[in-house]
């Protein structure tokens, strides 16, 4: 087929498997260059898989149009004009697209493999970004579009792959309309199944034998007192308003003075949907004058100090750790407490320049630092470390089962020996409340773990997984709390 896709869990294999495909088509003369659109985080991969499935003498094969020397929309656009004539693979990011659209169907021609990898992220049907991806589809000779999570949302995420792969065929043969996919029954489920089944491929990790994971270590942490006193708090005061008490409790247990200040959206990214996040509307509650007191009775959150403490242990047995976060205060606040206990440690997160970020993964791979801390939504994409890590930490993590599953195959992936351990631990902490112990943490883990069985039957089935509203996860996961 010219037109497909591959919808393979993640660390399965999808790059090195789209190389494959360009050296047969290479090898016939069918291409003579890969365009590969998809996220930053991708290319450092993308580079080094090229360099190993397909040596070649030339060190400058491939084009990235978000190098240092093209920092601008004007120099990218002559990158791409005058720059790509001999390279093998072009490398360019989702949001600039549009911007370079007519840059790219310039050189997109009937001897490109154009690849969009973690397709995912075209999911606004009427976004800029798909309108772009569909036009500089139509030159192209081949197109394979790369996603473990193709319907992270709705089944109305398929509509734009479908519509860049098949523009001329989908009206006629799966003719589903927008409003059709945002709800299906399930009748309808099967009807799109049925259609799609002969358009996708699909393998998990038990298929190509990557070795088991070890059990996840949930280490339970108790709330101190003041911790305590702050949560029941928290919990009156945002009890109308989920997400708000969701944030508020994972900055309690990570750096409570967050608490007193406005909400940071962009760290909201790693809570919901990257596009979602206009619906969650979280503003300061004017707390007591007792929040202050409890604040600064806390020091040091005892997750924090439990993190530390197991980062150490990890360490000292010469372990690399990659630690996961969600807030940028987070892994600020983890990176100065391991500085001071001598640990070598960097961090990456949306503000660090891709270049630094390329050279930062290399130096983690080279063991030139101990502990590497960053958050799903800058790193749990298409970078592999596998090689060198096999313990995770997860600080902080939502119901957001995408960045999750990502980020756990950044050190689970194909390539690992048959006996070789991976571990993740997760921080879970409890509260006296109600008389009861009440886990947040606890709470939205099981509900990963619920989401995770659906999406395995689903891949079991050869089907495309239901999927769940983050209001719907956010009442599952405080329904018990807020009747206490």
């Amino acid at each position: 087929m010219k037109n497909t896709s591959n919808f393979s869990v993640p660390g399965s294999g999808k790059t090195a498997t789209v190389l494959g495909t360009y050296a047969y088509l290479k090898a016939n003369n069918l291409a003579n260059k890969i365009v590969m659109i998809g996220p930053k985080n991708a290319f450092g991969s993308w580079i080094d898989e090229f360099t190993i499935c397909l040596p070649t003498e030339t060190k400058r094969f491939y084009l990235n149009i978000h190098s240092k020397e093209t920092n601008s929309v004007e120099k990218r656009k002559f990158s791409l004009k005058f720059d790509s004539g001999n390279k093998e693979l072009i490398l360019v990011n989702y949001e600039s697209v549009n911007s370079l659209k007519n840059e790219l169907l310039e050189i997109i021609d009937n001897q490109t493999l154009l690849v969009f990898d973690e397709v995912h992220k075209i999911k606004n049907p009427e976004g800029q970004r798909a309108d772009a991806s569909k036009e500089i589809s139509k030159n192209a000779g081949r197109i394979i579009a790369l996603t473990g999570t193709p319907i992270p949302n709705s089944y109305v995420d398929i509509y734009n792959l479908l519509n860049m792969l098949y523009p001329e065929d989908y009206k006629d043969f799966f003719g589903f309309t927008k409003n059709e996919l945002k709800k299906v029954d399930i009748d309808t489920m099967d009807e799109i199944n049925e259609k799609i089944k002969p358009f996708f491929c699909r393998m998990n990790k038990d298929d190509l034998g990557v070795p088991k994971a070890e059990e996840d270590e949930l280490l339970k942490v108790h709330a101190t007192e003041a911790e305590n006193q702050l949560f029941k708090i928290i919990k009156q005061s945002y009890q109308n308003n989920l997400f708000g008490l969701l944030v508020r409790v994972m900055q309690l247990e990570s750096n409570p003075k967050k608490l007193l200040e406005k909400i940071d959206y962009s760290d909201l990214r790693g809570i919901i949907d990257d596009e979602s996040y206009e619906s969650a509307d979280v503003e300061v509650v004017d707390y007591s004058e007792d929040v202050n007191v409890l604040i600064e009775q806390i020091k040091e959150p005892v997750k924090v100090k439990k993190t530390i403490e197991l980062t150490e242990r990890l360490v000292r047995e010469n372990k690399p750790v990659i630690i996961w976060c969600t807030f940028v205060s987070s892994i600020k606040t983890l990176e100065n407490r391991l500085s001071k206990k001598g640990i070598k440690v960097k961090c990456i997160y949306g503000e660090v320049e891709l270049d630094e970020r390329l050279k930062l993964i290399d130096d983690f791979k080279n063991r030139q630092f101990e502990v590497l801390i960053t958050n799903p939504h800058t790193l749990a994409e298409s970078v592999s470390l596998h090689m060198v890590c096999h313990d995770a930490i997860y600080f902080e993590y939502s119901f957001n089962l995408v960045h999750l599953l990502q980020s756990k195959d950044r050190i689970h992936r194909l390539g690992l020996k048959s006996n070789q351990y991976t571990q993740y631990y997760f921080l879970q902490q409890y509260y006296e409340y109600g008389g009861k112990e009440v886990s947040i943490g606890n709470k939205i883990y099981q509900r990963l773990k619920e989401k995770e069985v659906v999406m395995i039957e689903a891949i079991n089935n050869d089907v495309l997984e239901s999927v769940t509203s983050y209001e719907e996860d956010l009442e599952l996961i405080f329904g018990e709390v807020l009747l206490i």
